[in-house]
């Protein structure tokens, strides 16, 4: 019992608080206290800031920033779920124009898709002409045009012109190879990075079979050769041949450019297919 009426005294005595002036050294203010009362100050105040915490929470923007409400998670989780079904439509549709873009190709090497004659009359020739009887020495504009570009290392091209659809086919453009040949990544063809204005060269004796331009490739070229085989030349700057011209091996067919919106820089998106199939370019040519 003393120790608690010790307490109690403690708690209720009463304690002086004077202000004085520094200078003066004369009382400014004065306050009686106990400890009850600083407690009670102490007590008061806490809850004050407390409450004015828990108020500006929940009544601020702050709240938005710190405590975000279940209404603005389920915004947040559908703008994320619009997002990536986004992302999966354009997949979905770059996929479609895949298929669609193989399919066509498989048809016009099987024959389903009939090669438009061209009139031979106005010095063009249709795409089932036979090579053997078409004189493919170089034009005028053809031997200028070679005079400004660099000589392109092949292999070894001295035996007979039916080998061209095999093993050794004309480099078609020297560079450094920027994309490789997968399947997986569904690039069926590499990217050889070069020069804008560079020449690109047909791989092998054949037809023109397309040129035209594409949103995603630019301007492109398709050329039919012998033993199934056709080659696609991508993103060129221009073309110098039409549809039905013949050309041979090693010669000039359009420029090194960078059309196209599939694209982030000067190069040729070059493709091989064989028999209706896609092919390693890398297997059948040394760049």
């Amino acid at each position: 019992m003393p120790k608690k009426k010790n307490i109690f005294k403690k708690l209720i005595q009463k304690y002086t608080l004077i202000l004085l002036n520094e200078d003066s050294q004369e009382e400014q203010f004065s306050m009686r206290l106990n400890r009850i009362n600083v407690l009670v100050i102490v007590a008061l105040a806490s809850f004050f800031i407390i409450a004015s915490t828990v108020l500006v929470l929940l009544y601020t923007p702050i709240h938005d920033y710190l405590l975000p409400s279940q209404k603005q998670e389920e915004v947040q989780g559908k703008q994320e779920i619009i997002d990536l079904t986004n992302q999966v439509e354009t997949l979905e549709q770059k996929l479609s124009s895949n298929d669609v873009y193989i399919r066509n190709l498989q048809a016009i090497l099987s024959g389903q898709v009939p090669i438009p004659k061209i009139d031979t009359t106005g010095g063009n020739f249709s795409s089932s002409v036979d090579l053997s009887k078409v004189d493919l020495n170089p034009t005028e504009d053809d031997l200028e045009l070679r005079k400004n570009v660099e000589k392109e290392e092949m292999f070894n091209i001295s035996s007979s012109d039916n080998q061209d659809s095999g093993s050794l086919l004309f480099t078609p453009l020297k560079g450094f190879v920027t994309s490789g040949y997968s399947t997986e990544e569904n690039h069926l063809a590499i990217d050889i990075a070069a020069q804008q204005g560079e020449a690109i060269k047909s791989v092998a004796a054949g037809t023109v079979l397309f040129t035209d331009w594409t949103p995603d490739t630019g301007f492109v070229v398709i050329v039919q050769h012998q033993m199934g085989m056709i080659s696609v030349y991508k993103h060129a700057l221009t073309v110098y041949k039409k549809i039905g011209d013949v050309v041979k091996k090693g010669e000039v067919i359009a420029a090194v450019g960078n059309t196209g919106e599939l694209t982030t820089g000067p190069h040729l998106h070059f493709e091989l297919w064989i028999d209706g199939s896609p092919v390693d370019p890398q297997q059948y040519i040394v760049f």
